[in-house]
């Protein structure tokens, strides 16, 4: 897949967390980084897995657009 191991964690232990199986503090115990305040991490692993998403999105309407055609190569 596209994520990382890292990423897909992250959102993993997010969608823990929205649903009651996490407490916050666990969540920022485990995704904090050392010397820096852990809203810094988390903005910036938003940010990688938005860009992410952005580009396989314009590939999968690309991929559509392709498979959509009457006429292949």
């Amino acid at each position: 897949m596209c994520l990382s191991q890292r990423e897909r964690e992250f959102i993993q232990d997010w969608l823990r967390y929205v649903d009651g199986e996490m407490s916050l503090t666990e969540f920022v115990e485990k995704w904090r980084s050392e010397g820096r305040d852990w809203k810094v991490y988390m903005r910036v692993l938003r940010h990688r897995i938005n860009r992410k998403y952005q580009r396989m999105l314009s590939d999968l309407i690309l991929m559509k657009s392709f498979l959509e055609l009457d006429y292949h190569p």
